[in-house]
């Protein structure tokens, strides 16, 4: 529905309009009553000079005025809302999560100083350029676990970040769509989002309606799952964004590490040749455009600036998303009529006014 169109917030409370009905019906019986009364009380003349004083025009006035003020009681508890009204949405953001490659070919040197630590910079000057919402990190490889949650501190993400090894994954090779699926794990559901009750007096921001995941790798995948697992996330409004790292044409292979972190040799095939890594942009292309999302490539395209316009995007359309839900309340057009009603009400008499006999001399 349209923000220029008449919305009741509270339909639920119109079954109160039969009230009008009660009091219409008991406003009739009322005068209805009055009428058989008199009939019964006999003599018309003395009856009707008893009855001098009241005027029965008054009577129907002060009732039509309160069963008026009570149908605009009514329609304001239906809260009509038209239009919407300004607001200022402070650090309204999204909630993004971070899906780092961390298998071997990452430690690979076709980009300064390797995949790896390029990655972590890129990432670095993305969360530089937004402006709030929240952060998850998930590293992944042959698996993935949740580095950290959802959250607002940035500088943790960082620190996690720059804390991470390819050494530390427990298993080998590189399945995104995996990746994808459990990063998507990291958004909480509707029913879970649960605001913190120790901060009850406190506004607490609501989860967000356009979220995002960042997936950066060299696309070596080894399973195919990847485009269903896309298009999963896309079900959900999660869109993905990917970033390539390395080169299409590399000749650089790929170090085996100890647990120390230094190279001990080069992963070979089962023939005993060098493996050697390159980029592969159609894969992640494929995943982005499944999900609405865009694909980039380090070294080629201003990764950091075009990703950061793109969740910019999301980020104002989480604006209009919240505001086109706070539409203006008119209540009070029909409340302020609502009020004078009664107050006209409680001023009129129903006694007739007597005109005062002025006596001239001549």
């Amino acid at each position: 529905m349209s923000s220029q169109e008449l919305h009741w917030e509270q339909p639920e409370l119109a079954w109160l309009l039969a009230i009008l009905v009660v009091i219409g019906v008991g406003i009739g019986l009322h005068f209805y009553w009055k009428k058989v009364v008199t009939r019964r009380l006999g003599d018309g003349p003395l009856v009707h000079r008893m009855l001098a004083g009241v005027s029965p025009g008054a009577q129907w006035v002060r009732w039509l005025m309160l069963l008026g003020a009570t149908a605009l009681i009514i329609v304001g508890l239906l809260r009509p809302q038209y239009g919407t009204r300004e607001a200022e949405l402070a650090n309204r953001g999204i909630d993004i999560v971070i899906a780092l490659d961390l298998s071997k070919s990452m430690l690979v040197k076709d980009v300064a100083p390797d995949r790896l630590r390029a990655s972590i910079g890129e990432l670095n000057a993305v969360m530089d350029k937004l402006s709030g919402g929240r952060i998850g990190l998930v590293p992944f490889a042959g698996t993935a676990f949740t580095q950290t949650p959802l959250t607002t501190d940035f500088d943790a993400v960082r620190s996690y970040l720059s804390d991470l090894r390819v050494e530390d994954m427990p298993v080998g090779g590189t399945k995104i769509g995996h990746a994808i699926r459990h990063a998507l794990t990291v958004f909480p559901k509707p029913e879970e989002e649960t605001d913190d009750p120790d901060l009850d007096d406190l506004e607490q921001p609501a989860p967000s309606h356009n979220k995002a995941i960042i997936l950066i790798t060299d696309g070596d995948d080894h399973d195919e799952d990847a485009i269903e697992a896309t298009q999963a996330a896309a079900a959900t409004n999660v869109r993905v964004y990917t970033i390539g790292i390395g080169s299409q044409t590399s000749t650089a292979k790929i170090p085996v590490v100890s647990e120390e972190g230094s190279r001990v040799g080069w992963v070979n095939n089962k023939d005993g040749a060098p493996v050697f890594s390159d980029l592969n942009t159609s894969l992640l292309r494929d995943i982005a455009t499944a999900s609405s999302g865009d694909s980039y490539v380090y070294g080629r395209d201003d990764v950091a600036g075009s990703l950061s316009s793109a969740l910019d995007a999301l980020e104002k359309a989480e604006y209009v998303h919240h505001y086109r839900n706070l539409r203006e309340d008119r209540y009070q057009f029909v409340l302020i009529p609502a009020l004078l009603l009664l107050l006209g009400e409680s001023l009129i008499s129903d006694r007739r006014r007597r005109r005062k006999r002025r006596k001239f001399n001549e």
